[in-house]
């Protein structure tokens, strides 16, 4: 008579339970960002809310928590990290604008499945 090991009846049993993960099907969500709107001029270290829609978002989301960014010139600034951890779902989040050059062309890029970005706004230094 054989006997299997201890290690090959582990192996055996985490097959069989791999085998019955059920995998629920899941949404990209990627909200409107409603504010900034677009046009408008912030304001170095000013607080200002980011605001997005959240009126039908997806029953199973991917990545239900976001992350904001800053944009320019078509480039997202990774190191530019405005708000993070925070539920998608909120639908709005208080960022401070960061010290950066002066300019147009910035937008807000709203990460949780997926990156939306803003309409563009200027930064400037002082009021």
């Amino acid at each position: 008579m054989k006997f299997l090991s201890p290690i090959t009846l582990l192996s055996l049993y985490l097959l069989s339970a791999s085998q019955s993960v059920v995998s629920r099907p899941t949404d990209v969500y990627a909200p409107r960002i409603l504010e900034p709107h677009g046009g408008e001029t912030w304001f170095v270290g000013e607080k200002k809310t980011v605001v997005w829609d959240t009126t039908s978002p997806p029953k199973q989301i991917t990545n239900r928590y976001g992350s904001i960014r800053l944009r320019k010139d078509g480039h997202t600034m990774d190191d530019m990290d405005l708000g993070s951890r925070f539920d998608i779902l909120d639908g709005s989040k208080e960022i401070t604008v960061p010290s950066v050059p002066e300019g147009s062309d910035y937008r807000i890029v709203l990460f949780g499945d997926s990156g939306n970005w803003s309409k563009a706004f200027s930064i400037a230094n002082s009021a």
